[in-house]
């Protein structure tokens, strides 16, 4: 086109040029009827384009330049009023063809101009795109053999028939075990261990002897002596020497029998008291922890065949990450003693055998949709001690990958004027170049320039069916590399089973090793989306809000890609909406049908967002990968975030689209914005031939803000949603226009003035004052006159020479005469 400029312009000076060259009458008449031709085909071509013709590109731009020096020739070649009249049709020339090349951007049946408007986008074509995964990995899951219902089966069935041998024990036994000198180690251990078997001591060597004084007077009442003064071979050999009678031998000896009787219950009733005051002691916070664990050990080692002690000992397995949370596990004292406490546990499991299976798993079952960190070992044991697999909340996700289109270059480079703005188009490659750095490094190679003996060493930890003590260590090591390594191996693991190690390491300080975690924490899928409440959407919405520097913008962006395969996708959409409109989703479309929260604990956290939100807005790089979150979640619903998220755009940035968005595009509107037009370009035509629910909620979602841009009069962003209502559907496009035609054009039309009214009104005075100066001041300074065509010969010195008057009789010639005085 800028040839085509050129040459129209060189063509229309040649022509000039030709005409002031003129001296005959044939080349005067073909001067002008060439150059008015022209002219008058030009202006027809103008105006053809209002009914509707659509010319190539290299006539309207012909046309347009030719009749554009046409009126600058008059402007310079006339007086001053001349120069005012014609300097105003030159601007009033400028002014049409400005709403002309502006028809053509704006939607419209008729497209003036449409061929040579070097601002429209590039075609979007998804399929022209690479593809950038999302969630779930590609690779092979670690347990991607596994049978999820024989699993789910197994629980119903294994164990159902216990050893009864083993479930209790003769109560010379466990009586025997709860001897005083027994319990003399423990009372000399701990000072409220000592108080409590102490008390119970001297409590029960009361009872006893008043439960003797108690025997031995029903004894001496009953038999008129002593029980103990006697033995039963004594009172036979009485009988026998018929010193008592056969009824006085019976009444005897079933007294004795009743008082023994008495006593083995009293005794037993005083083990029992033992037992239990054990057993709460077991649970007694005011225990030293450093004693703990040799207490699990006594009674383990003594009690190991009682059932009785299971549910304490799952109690105390429950409350480990109470009493134990990730703060104080950063402390080597503390972790040793958990990972003693925890060893002792799953010893006293082991030792109990299998009665113990069937607790456990009934207990998994029952916190399965609770993750907590010693939930990963405990599962481990129970599929390493007894070959059953307990219930699993999670499992390996499917891969998913979206287009990588955002950010593209949208408009031709080659348009400096028309193009992006440096500011704009260092956004565009800045974000570009962030989103390469936060792709997933490859698998089976160690990240944050750790060793790859480093990452062997880590994998080694998990070779066997559970994993070592050292797993705990690595989680709080003091090398962020170390921590980094581990949740990468994680992703790569897919282990579902080991999913609270991964929510652990999203809570870590370093945001690279966060990064990892979540990258991680897509990788898994909740099983039952309708029955389970999902606790990885806590823990997202948790590192969206926690963390909220620039170095964690990588991390907050792969927690949204989590969002996309949580079990609620409502939930999901409801996230995004927030991060996109910086927390004020109450007050967007979805805000109103916001899904119903399972827990207090999950509104707690949302709230808590929507404050952060509120005080400190997203980041682009995270909006952008929201943009690929909601690509990724596909909802009929997410075409009204995005035109919610696109008003808050043009209120964030105090400007909406005009006509100069039109002009010069990326010159008016922020790189987000262009985003958003993307994404919904895109979803036009990868839900084409998708179910007439989904269509007919886009179309509503469009009617919508279209009403809402034309009560409003925001002209510009009218005209920007009737676009995407063109793509999504043409016929009710075509359909919008004839019903809408009158109030769309005038729309159009003041749309252009308001927009370029201020533009106009500048620039034909500074125009008309140029034209002055350079014709009357710059003219005269360099001896230039203005443009003038060749004057006729002298005819009265050589008539001949006027071609005009060559036909006519030549006038008689005046000799001039010299008269001469001479006296």
């Amino acid at each position: 086109m800028i040839l085509t400029i050129f040459t129209v312009l060189a063509f229309s000076v040649l022509l000039i040029v030709f005409y002031y060259k003129s001296k005959t009458k044939q080349e005067l008449f073909i001067s002008n009827f060439i150059y008015y031709a022209l002219l008058f085909i030009s202006a027809m071509v103008l105006m053809s384009q209002f009914a509707g013709s659509d010319w190539p590109a290299t006539i309207q731009v012909s046309a347009f330049v030719f009749i554009m020096v046409f009126w600058q020739w008059q402007t310079l070649k006339s007086s001053f009023w001349g120069v005012v009249f014609f300097q105003a049709c030159f601007m009033a020339h400028l002014f049409i063809g400005g709403y002309l090349y502006s028809a053509t951007q704006i939607p419209y049946v008729d497209e003036p101009f449409r061929e040579i408007s070097n601002n429209q986008p590039h075609e979007l074509e998804p399929g022209n795109f690479p593809h950038h995964w999302v969630t779930g990995l590609p690779r092979e899951s670690y347990n991607s053999e596994l049978d999820y219902a024989a699993v789910d089966a197994s629980h119903n069935d294994v164990s159902t028939q216990l050893n009864e041998a083993t479930q209790q024990q003769s109560h010379a036994d466990w009586a025997a075990a709860l001897r005083w000198e027994k319990l003399a180690p423990l009372m000399r251990k701990d000072s409220q261990i000592r108080t409590v078997l102490q008390n119970l001591k001297e409590a029960q060597q009361r009872e006893l002897s008043d439960m003797l004084a108690r025997l031995n007077a029903d004894s001496v009442a009953s038999t008129r002596m002593r029980r103990k003064a006697l033995s039963r071979r004594q009172i036979q050999n009485l009988l026998n020497e018929r010193a008592i009678s056969q009824s006085y031998f019976r009444t005897i000896n079933e007294t004795w029998r009743l008082l023994d009787v008495d006593e083995r219950n009293f005794r037993q009733r005083q083990y029992e008291d033992r037992f239990h005051v054990l057993l709460e002691l077991m649970e007694d916070e005011k225990i030293d922890e450093s004693h703990r664990v040799e207490f699990i050990d006594f009674m383990v080692a003594h009690f190991a065949g009682d059932v009785r002690l299971i549910k304490p000992l799952i109690s105390l397995y429950d409350h480990l990450d109470e009493a134990y949370p990730r703060q104080k596990r950063q402390n080597k004292a503390f972790l040793d003693l958990y990972v003693a406490r925890c060893k002792a546990l799953l010893n006293g499991f082991a030792r109990i055998g299998e009665p113990v299976m069937q607790p456990l798993l009934d207990y998994r079952r029952r916190t399965v949709s609770e993750i907590h960190y010693s939930q990963a070992r405990l599962d481990k044991f129970i599929e390493q001690q007894f070959g059953v697999k307990p219930p699993v909340l999670y499992q390996p996700a499917e891969p998913q990958s979206i287009a990588d289109f955002l950010n593209r270059r949208k408009y031709p480079i080659a348009e400096k004027l028309t193009g992006a703005s440096f500011k704009q188009d260092y956004i565009r490659r800045n974000l570009m170049q962030m989103m390469i750095k936060n792709i997933p490094p490859k698998f089976d190679q160690p990240v944050m320039n750790a060793s790859e003996q480093l990452f062997q060493q880590i994998k080694s930890h998990f070779e066997r069916a559970g994993f070592d003590d050292a797993v705990d260590y690595l989680l709080v090591d003091a090398d962020p590399a170390v921590r980094g390594n581990l949740a990468w191996y994680l992703a790569e693991r897919k282990d579902p089973y080991l999913v609270p190690l991964v929510f652990e390491l999203m809570r870590d300080p370093n945001p690279e090793v966060r990064r990892m975690a979540a990258i991680a924490a897509g990788n898994f899928v909740i099983r039952d989306t309708q029955g389970a409440s999902d606790p990885k959407f806590i823990e997202i919405v948790k590192m969206l809000q926690n963390y909220r520097s620039n170095s964690d913008a990588f991390g907050r962006a792969w927690a949204l890609f989590s969002l996309s395969n949580i079990a609620d996708q409502q939930k999901a959409l409801y996230i995004v909406d927030l991060i996109l409109n910086d927390g004020e989703g109450y007050h967007s479309g979805l805000g109103a049908a916001a899904p119903t929260w399972r827990s207090e604990e999950e509104r707690h956290v949302v709230h808590s967002l929507i404050e952060t939100l509120s005080k400190t807005p997203e980041e682009l790089l995270v909006k952008t990968y929201a943009l690929n979150t909601l690509i990724a979640l596909n909802s009929p619903e997410s075409l009204g975030i995005l035109l919610q998220y696109l008003h808050h755009i043009y209120d964030k940035h105090h400007t909406r689209p005009s006509m100069w968005r039109y002009f010069m595009p990326h010159m008016t509107l922020p790189q987000e914005a262009e985003n958003v037009e993307d994404v919904v370009v895109y979803f036009a035509k990868v839900n084409e031939g998708s179910s007439q629910e989904t269509h007919t909620r886009h179309l509503k979602a469009i009617n919508e803000f279209l009403r809402k841009a034309y009560e409003a009069d925001r002209s510009g962003e009218y005209f920007q949603i009737l676009r995407f209502l063109k793509v999504y559907n043409p016929s009710d496009y075509e359909s919008y226009l004839l019903e809408n035609d009158e109030q769309i054009r005038i729309m159009r039309i003041w749309e252009y003035l308001t927009a370029t009214h201020l533009f106009w009104i500048l620039a034909w005075p500074f125009c008309l004052v140029g034209m002055l100066i350079i014709i009357y001041i710059v003219f005269p300074f360099l001896n230039l006159s203005a443009p003038k065509r060749a004057q006729k010969p002298n005819d009265r010195s050589n008539p001949a020479a006027d071609f005009r008057k060559q036909k006519m009789t030549p006038a008689s010639t005046i000799v001039p005469v010299k008269i001469v005085n001479k006296k």
